[in-house]
């Protein structure tokens, strides 16, 4: 028999999701923000998504790192699009920042439901291939698994995220990790993005030096770590 704290949780699931449903199709205005946002996204077409954000005049950062936010739900929706329009718009500083917390927060929405709802739920947003992947990775890495994958973009940021909230590590060390990975790609795709401006060609090629860099660390990791745990005990 179901314990009444069970069947009250399970309503507040069924609950909090049909809320969200429903404000995307009764809401027009979610919608069409959700829509002519990830279209821009999709598109890579940085002038069009420049002049959506800053279309909400005093609110454009909010829009910013809600759009952030949102692109995390999405599949095949680069983030690093709007880190480099974010730095174009408010300059590398600020564009860093915005996209920095909007990553966070997006990352924070994956990982809460995935934790929330369960995998069956998460094999409708993302591919069980990607999943079973996500799995052995996390067995055999632990938490340095999240820093590897927000340091270098191998894997999809939001499959992580997702994966994650599937596993036993807490929500602290998922956000610490996340934090503190993603940090350094933000603010390199930030400074470049603000001189590049919209060149998709300089995203490829920012992505490839991380991808590099991260295969690097993560084929010495055992060497990094050995090193670490030695200094620790002088």
């Amino acid at each position: 028999m179901t314990r009444p704290n069970s069947r009250c949780i399970t309503m507040i699931k069924i609950g909090t999701l049909g809320l969200a449903i429903a404000a995307y199709f009764f809401f027009p205005g979610i919608r069409e923000f959700a829509a002519e946002g990830l279209f821009y996204l999709k598109c890579r077409n940085f002038e069009g998504l420049r002049q959506f954000i800053l279309s909400y005049g005093i609110w454009a950062p909010v829009t910013s790192i809600m759009l952030m936010t949102l692109q995390s739900l999405v599949p095949l929706v680069p983030g690093a699009i709007i880190t480099i329009s974010n730095a174009w718009i408010f300059g590398w500083q600020y564009g860093a920042l915005y996209s920095w917390t909007g990553a966070l927060l997006g990352a924070a929405l994956d990982f809460g439901i995935a934790r929330w709802y369960g995998r069956p739920v998460i094999e409708k947003l993302v591919n069980t291939k990607y999943l079973n992947y996500t799995d052995v990775f996390f067995r055999r890495h632990g938490i340095l698994a999240v820093f590897i994958t927000r340091l270098v973009p191998v894997v999809p940021f939001k499959v992580i995220s997702y994966g994650s909230g599937l596993t036993q590590i807490t929500v602290y060390k998922f956000l610490t990790a996340t934090a503190i990975g993603q940090t350094p790609p933000i603010i390199i795709y930030s400074i470049l993005g603000q001189n590049l401006s919209h060149n998709f060609k300089a995203v490829v090629a920012i992505t490839s030096v991380f991808i590099i860099l991260g295969l690097i660390v993560y084929y010495y990791h055992n060497s990094i770590e050995r090193y670490f745990t030695s200094r620790k005990k002088k």
